[in-house]
């Protein structure tokens, strides 16, 4: 049956072939007969730019070929549906760069491979924890992702504008060190790569971040300079700004310069954390979701993503050598179980590189802080791309070829200009945004993370 492709094309007739198919693959010849379904929106207005994500509950009775109307069995279901974003141009940079089908290949293939490697050769130690996979299918003209709704569980995001606490963040890299550590030691035997080929690494993620950065720079140099007290950042960050490109690309683009790779979660931040608490408000579990970016990659960016964007300063200066020990600790005691040490990676060795890289865990903090605490950042995502914006008289069809005109002219390294111009009228009003000083939380989380940068010397980096 064909898929929809957005919450509008959802009939009970499709919600009864999903659920069969997702029960069938458990018992075969199980029948499910929907009595009731409803859908609502998982996300309010700016909250998710790069998926239409919706809610769906159904209410349902299970049966099996030549079973007793007596014997059928009463569910409930409640699922989280994950379709492409209705936005012509980022749904196209999604295809361009395999998004949907590397978060599909997650949830339905690869945690399963990678959580039977770990039960065989470390009795279980390193399990994987995502929503469970219910449903999905992705062709070219179709993509839609089911999932569990972890939420009905007891499970939550903390919210971003508070950041995690040291216990959360020390389950966080307790969790993404088992990813690192199962995949790298299942690539030792298994080649990972062969297996999932859509997880290579690609540069089509910095072909995109680049231009981005640059635009975020560009708004924290006319912050800055509002300030009148930071003469020095600003030109250490002017100075850099135009070599920018070259030191990213030697950084995150070169793969020879890493020590070892791993699969990466390329997006592990606070709200891509579904914690699950007890009564006394200490934590239980904890489920990873948002696998679009997870890429074969330096696994020492993932902890630079969430160290840079989901906690405080004070955090950071009180708990992150403990943060790190943890993760190193848990990487290596893991690998080790599994029969893949990695040689030469002491703490010291391992804190050399996650220094070596901080410039990367910079730049990702100060795009994602701006992009997710700015007022302006919610309604740039509301409003729908600058080629293409929801409101244009324009049909889908018609939007959807010049956005795939776009998106080709944007990965051409001669459109490199115009990208970064185009990008930096979009996030203008977040510099706007951020000289007029009212959003406190912005402005205090962003200059934070400036002078801690610029106090460890990783804009003296960004200004060689």
């Amino acid at each position: 049956m064909r898929s929809p492709s957005s919450s509008a094309g959802i009939t009970k007739a499709w919600v009864e072939f999903m659920l069969t198919d997702y029960e069938s693959r458990k018992i075969p010849s199980t029948t499910v007969t929907v009595n009731k379904f409803t859908i609502k929106n998982a996300t309010k207005p700016g909250e998710s730019f790069n998926a239409e994500l919706i809610l769906l509950d159904v209410k349902a009775v299970l049966g099996t070929d030549g079973q007793p109307a007596d014997a059928r069995q009463d569910k409930e279901y409640h699922l989280v549906v994950k379709f492409l974003t209705k936005d012509p141009l980022t749904c196209e940079v999604i295809k361009r760069c395999g998004y949907h089908i590397k978060e599909l290949k997650m949830y339905s293939e690869v945690v399963r491979e990678l959580n039977d490697f770990q039960a065989t050769h470390a009795s279980d130690k390193y399990r994987l924890f995502l929503p469970e996979f219910i449903y999905g299918k992705c062709t070219e003209k179709e993509y839609v992702l089911v999932m569990e709704n972890v939420k009905v569980l007891g499970y939550e995001t903390n919210p971003k504008q508070e950041g995690l606490s040291f216990e959360h963040a020390m389950v966080a890299v307790d969790h993404v060190a088992r990813l690192h550590a199962v995949s790298y030691s299942y690539d030792k035997t298994h080649n990972f790569l062969e297996k999932f080929p859509c997880f290579q690494f690609s540069t089509a993620i910095s072909t995109f971040f680049k231009p981005v950065v640059w635009a975020s720079l560009a708004n924290v140099i006319t912050f800055l300079k509002s300030q009148k007290m930071y003469e020095d950042m600003v030109k250490k960050l002017e100075t850099g700004r135009t070599t920018l490109p070259v030191k990213f690309a030697a950084l995150w683009d070169d793969q020879t310069r890493h020590r070892f790779l791993a699969l990466t979660h390329g997006d592990f931040w606070n709200s891509n954390l579904m914690y699950r608490h007890d009564d006394g408000h200490n934590i239980e579990s904890l489920k990873l979701i948002d696998w679009q970016i997870a890429q074969w990659n330096n696994p020492v960016f993932d902890l630079h993503y969430l160290l840079n964007t989901s906690t405080s300063f004070e955090m950071r200066r009180d708990h992150a050598e403990e943060i790190l020990r943890h993760y190193h600790t848990t990487f290596t005691t893991a690998t080790s179980a599994m029969g893949t040490p990695v040689p030469n990676w002491n703490y010291e060795q391992f804190k050399a590189e996650f220094e070596r890289t901080s410039l990367v865990g910079f730049l990702m903090g100060m795009c994602l802080i701006q992009g997710t605490l700015s007022k302006a950042g919610e309604n740039i995502n509301r409003g729908g791309s600058a080629c293409c914006p929801s409101s244009c008289w324009l049909t889908d069809k018609i939007k959807s070829g010049f956005a795939k005109v776009v998106v080709s002219l944007a990965f051409k390294p001669s459109s490199s200009y115009i990208m970064r111009t185009s990008i930096k009228k979009v996030l203008s009003p977040i510099g706007q945004e951020l000289v007029e000083g009212s959003n406190e939380l912005l402005n205090s989380r962003l200059l934070d993370l400036l002078l801690e940068a610029d106090e460890k010397g990783v804009l003296d980096v960004l200004s060689l």
